[in-house]
């Protein structure tokens, strides 16, 4: 949200903020058929190094930086897919050893290994006792903001309000407020396997 919400100039005037797609199906969709505003990049995608849509692209350039890794672990987007991920292996299967190997299927494409499943299940139990020692805060989305901006040929600052739409009638994604500590726990190792290097990199 904080790099989404950045404010934008546009040939010495003011543009308008990023913001998201307010329905989830709309949303949560690969990239290759998400809706793209060619003077608009969507700032997730631009930190994976999306092509200029203002120029042919025939490959995609590829470089690993350090906030790719801090948003992969810590954005609200990925976190918000665990928990969807989460949700999805509670509906499909009961017991935790198979919701385990679901999740190595969906996201890996193979079984884990007995160690593997074994670390796993103990990790998912010590962050079940975490999370019901823990209540986490609801969120909310603005639907205008305060922007604050320096005059440019005075100097002076100023401030405006910048309204944003498409938080009035925006259908969110589960949080961690709105589900369970055994599903939070899980939706933690879903963002593990996220992270993995056997998902970022297909050999």
């Amino acid at each position: 949200m904080e790099i989404a919400l950045q404010p934008r100039m546009i040939q010495f005037s003011l543009a308008p903020a990023y913001q998201p797609s307010a329905t989830r199906d709309e949303r949560n969709r690969r990239t290759i058929y998400a809706y793209h505003v060619r003077g608009q990049s969507d700032p997730f995608t631009e930190l994976f190094n999306q092509p200029n849509p203002n120029e042919s692209c025939e490959l995609r350039e590829t470089a690993a930086v350090t906030p790719q890794v801090f948003s992969l672990l810590n954005s609200d987007l990925i976190n918000d897919r665990s928990i969807a991920l989460a949700l999805r292996l509670q509906e499909e299967q009961k017991t935790l050893d198979k919701q385990i190997e679901r999740a190595f299927r969906l996201v890996l494409g193979r079984t884990p290994s007995a160690p593997e499943r074994d670390r796993l299940k103990k990790y998912i139990l010590d962050m079940q006792a975490y999370h019901h020692q823990t209540e986490p805060d609801p969120v909310s989305y603005p639907t205008q903001i305060t922007r604050s901006l320096v005059e440019e040929f005075t100097g002076q600052p100023f401030k405006y309000q910048e309204i944003l739409p498409v938080f009035e009638q925006y259908e969110p994604d589960k949080k961690p407020a709105d589900v369970t500590a055994e599903t939070r726990a899980l939706a933690d190792f879903c963002l593990l396997l996220f992270n993995t290097n056997e998902f970022m990199y297909i050999k």
